[in-house]
C-alpha cells in the first residue's frame, strides 16, 4: 500500500516537472523582444528624410531589428495624426522615409510619430521626434590665392542661428578628412569662415567639402556640399578599362586570346588529318 502511494507521488511529481518544463520552454520560444527604436531628422541638399534605426537585445549582444514593421505619422498641435507610410527595417535595422512633402506646411515646429503594433516577435513600441527647419548654405570663397569655406545657418524665418556647432570636412575615399580644427561655431550672423590651409590632390582637381550640423536637438542633421576644382590634379593611371595581363578575363589582351586558339585549332586539325590518313591506309589494306 505504501509502495503504491510512493509510486503515485513520484508519478505526480514527474508530471508536474514535465508540465513546468514544457511551459517554460513554450514561454521562452514565444517571448517577445523589446525593440529599441531611434528616429533622427536629416537634410541633405534638397532631400528631407527621417532615419529610423531599430535594435533588440539577445543575450549580451544587440542585434538589428530586421523586418520590424513601422507606421509613420505626422502629428499636429491638436494631437491629430496623419498617416504617411509603412516601412520595414532592412538587414542593418535601418529605414529611410522621405518627408519632403510633409514639410510644405510652413510650420514653426514639425512632429512625427513612429509606432509598431505588437507582433509575434516584437512588443509594441512608439517613438516621437520634434524639430524645426533650418537652412545651411555653404560656398567657396577666393581671396587671391587663398581659399575659404563660408557657411551660413538660418532658421525658417531666415534669421541667423548663433552658436551652432558646424563640422567642416573633405570627402575622401575611405573616410572624410577634417578641415582645420574640424569644428566651428557660428557667429552672431550665423556664419563661419574656414580657411583651407592645405590643398589636397584630387582626380582632375576635384575636391568636395562638406559642412555639417550634426544631431542638433532643434534642427536634426543638415549637410551641405561644396564641389570645387581647386585640388592638385592627379592623372588617373588605372588600367581597369585596358587589356592587360592583370585585367579580368573579359579584358584579356588580344594576343592571349588569338594565339592560343590558333595553336589549339592547328593541333586538332593535325590530329584530324592524321586520323583520316590512318583510316585511308587501313581501308586500302583491307581492299
Amino acid at each position: 500500500m505504501k509502495n503504491n502511494k510512493i509510486k503515485n507521488s513520484i508519478t505526480l511529481l514527474l508530471c508536474f516537472v514535465f508540465i513546468a518544463f514544457s511551459n517554460t520552454l513554450v514561454n521562452a520560444q514565444t517571448k517577445k523582444q523589446k525593440a529599441r527604436v531611434s528616429v533622427t531628422f536629416n537634410k541633405e541638399e534638397n532631400l528631407n528624410f527621417l532615419k529610423i534605426s531599430g535594435k533588440y537585445k539577445e543575450g549580451k549582444k544587440y542585434k538589428p531589428a530586421e523586418g520590424l514593421n513601422l507606421e509613420v505619422y505626422q502629428v499636429f498641435k491638436n494631437d491629430s495624426l496623419v498617416f504617411l507610410t509603412n516601412v520595414a527595417l532592412n538587414k542593418k535595422g535601418v529605414a529611410i522615409v522621405d518627408i519632403s512633402k510633409a514639410l510644405q506646411n510652413n510650420l514653426e515646429e514639425y512632429n512625427f510619430k513612429v509606432t509598431h503594433k505588437a507582433s509575434e516577435k516584437f512588443k509594441k513600441v512608439s517613438k516621437t521626434i520634434s524639430f524645426q527647419i533650418a537652412n545651411l548654405n555653404a560656398s567657396l570663397k577666393t581671396e587671391g590665392e587663398k581659399y575659404f569655406i563660408v557657411a551660413k545657418l538660418t532658421n525658417a524665418k531666415n534669421e541667423p542661428i548663433e552658436g551652432a556647432e558646424l563640422k567642416v570636412q573633405l570627402q575622401r575615399y575611405f573616410s572624410p578628412l577634417a578641415v582645420g580644427k574640424g569644428i566651428y561655431f557660428t557667429n552672431e550672423n550665423g556664419i563661419i569662415n574656414v580657411p583651407i590651409t592645405e590643398i589636397m590632390p584630387g582626380l582632375e582637381g576635384k575636391l568636395n567639402y562638406e559642412v555639417i550640423l550634426e544631431d542638433s536637438d532643434d534642427y536634426g542633421t543638415i549637410i551641405d556640399l561644396v564641389e570645387t576644382t581647386i585640388g592638385e590634379p592627379i592623372v588617373d593611371q588605372s588600367t581597369f578599362d585596358e587589356r592587360t595581363m592583370w585585367s579580368p578575363p573579359a579584358k584579356a589582351p588580344w594576343f592571349t586570346l588569338i594565339i592560343p586558339n590558333i595553336l589549339i585549332v592547328g593541333i586538332w586539325g593535325y590530329l584530324v588529318v592524321l586520323v583520316f590518313n590512318l583510316y585511308r591506309i587501313s581501308k586500302h589494306k583491307s581492299s
